[in-house]
Formats: structure tokens, sequence, C-alpha cells
């Protein structure tokens, strides 16, 4: 059973094709996602398993990593082992895409209401959506 103050972070197939949803409740762990991603930005991190931070649970998908490169033109979210009928996912995302997701974030932060920003865009193999209070 999944618990309502959880983080559910989600895996499916939606409006505009695959599609991980990371569902937040609790401002805390926004707070939390943001300062990681802030420290990974900052070369404090080397990376950041969303689906192993604390008060998360997972449906259909078995992890996500989320890792800083130098320079990225290609997919920015890659599927790993697709062949083995397994969800794992790298999200590579350079400097500038780390600077505007902490932005995205305090969008979210600073209304405190219940909305969602897109942190990815196409060019993916799966859009990556940020939803805060939205169940």
């Amino acid at each position: 059973m999944i618990s309502n103050n959880k983080t559910i972070i989600s895996y499916y197939q939606g409006s505009y094709g695959p599609t991980i949803r990371i569902d937040v409740q609790e401002i805390e762990w926004l707070q939390c996602f943001r300062e990681n991603i802030v420290q990974l930005a900052e070369n404090k991190l080397g990376k950041i398993d969303i689906t192993c931070m604390d008060n998360v649970e997972v449906v259909d998908i078995d992890s996500l990593e989320l890792i800083k490169v130098q320079y990225e033109k290609s997919k920015k979210v890659f599927m790993l082992n697709e062949k083995l009928n397994t969800n794992h996912f790298i999200w590579h995302q350079d400097i500038e895409e780390l600077i505007t997701i902490v932005g995205l974030i305090d969008g979210l932060l600073d209304s405190d209401n219940s909305g969602h920003q897109y942190l990815t865009d196409g060019g993916a193999c799966a859009l990556i959506l940020l939803a805060y209070k939205e169940y």
C-alpha cells in the first residue's frame, strides 16, 4: 500500500509517451531534492539515485540516477538493460540544465501550491515530470 505522504516515483505511458513521474507530497522532500541538485552542480555529489532517497516508493521503475555531465547534446534519459525487462534509468544533465531544474523547483517551493514541471523535453527516452501536491 502506498502512503499519502511518501514521494512516489512511477514509470508509465503518458499522454506524451514514456513518462517518469516524481510525485511529491511533502515540502521537506522537495527541499532536499533541490539541495541534492545544488550539491551535484557544485561537484559535492557524484550522482543522485533519486529512487533511493528517503521516503520514496517506486511503481514500475527500478532506479533513476541523475548524473552531472560536462556537455550533453544527445538523449538526456537512457534506459539501461531494456532487453532484460527492467526499468533502470540514467538521467544526464549539464551545469546549466541543473541550474534550470533548481529554478523550476524554486517556482514550486515559492508558490507552495500544487503544480508540476517537466524536467526534460523531447530527445529523451522518457519525460521526467515533477509534481507537487497534485494528489
